[in-house]
């Protein structure tokens, strides 16, 4: 891939593509987060005063993979529970995923629904593995391919590239470069970055197809991004199980890595991948 190339080319396609801007209560919450002192019942009330945001977060949040021990049952309790930045990061990656429901070409059943898996099987893995807070998880598990919808917006026969890309085992980056001179990393690194979230964030979303490099820099040794990208890497593999497809060309190449990283022998991510598509196919029910 020539990331030089794709970049210039994406840098063109902007102009042409409706990127979503971040959202009124995204930048109030970025901004929040800037002073000494921060007023969390003035940021409560303005999640609250979006009725649909609201609901989401609290969806999200009370989701038996999200891991919280207790119901939660307002946005005030759970930003007493979760804090401003974790509250944040949810708003940041449900607040994309609703800008990109438009009208637009027929995507694939699991299209809207992969993204959804994805942030919420890494917010788990997060806490399993890492023990992180699940909110950074689960919003690089919604942006990651996100992005995807834009391309699809943009050309025409982007769902059948993406089709084929699935069936056929080949890799996407490669054959998005190929045909459109840009991929969907990059452009959610376009995303990411002018919706102002943390560096390490825009990189994972910039490099999750390139794992194996990124979780072996620097000797390897465990930082938040590099765990960060390891759950995202065994949620995304979980997701393609709850598909069928068990053998995929992503977890062919960068399984091992991920495995090694995070000290998991295959068997038990073996049980841990069973555990999590269960816990999937309930919550469809």
């Amino acid at each position: 891939m020539n990331s030089s190339l794709s970049f210039e080319k994406t840098q063109e396609l902007v102009g042409n593509i409706s990127i979503p801007s971040a959202p009124a209560v995204l930048l109030e919450l970025h901004e929040a987060m800037q002073q000494d002192e921060p007023e969390l019942s003035r940021i409560a009330e303005l999640i609250e005063r979006d009725i649909g945001m609201a609901g989401l977060v609290m969806k999200t949040i009370n989701s038996p993979l999200f891991g919280m021990k207790n119901k939660v049952t307002s946005i005030r309790q759970a930003m007493a529970l979760l804090g401003l930045i974790n509250i944040s990061n949810i708003v940041a990656g449900l607040a994309l995923k609703r800008a990109l429901e438009v009208d637009g070409a027929e995507p694939p059943p699991e299209f809207w629904e992969s993204p959804v898996n994805v942030a919420m099987v890494s917010a788990t893995l997060a806490q399993r593995y890492g023990g992180l807070q699940p909110d950074e998880a689960y919003m690089i598990g919604l942006f990651r391919d996100a992005r995807e919808v834009l391309l699809a917006q943009r050309f025409p026969d982007y769902i059948s590239l993406l089709h084929r890309v699935r069936t056929e085992g080949l890799c996407q980056v490669d054959e998005e470069d190929r045909r459109y001179q840009t991929n969907h990393a990059i452009l959610g690194y376009f995303i990411s970055s002018g919706w102002r979230l943390p560096e390490h964030v825009q990189q994972i979303i910039l490099r999750h197809h390139e794992a194996s490099a990124f979780l072996t820099e620097d000797g390897g040794r465990a930082t938040t991004p590099r765990t960060l990208m390891a759950v995202l890497k065994m949620a995304e593999h979980i997701d393609a199980c709850f598909w069928g497809r068990r053998e995929n060309t992503e977890w062919a190449t960068h399984g091992d890595a991920v495995l090694d990283y995070l000290g998991v022998s295959s068997i038990e991510f073996l049980d841990v991948a069973d555990d999590m598509v269960e816990l999937l196919i309930a919550g469809q029910s």
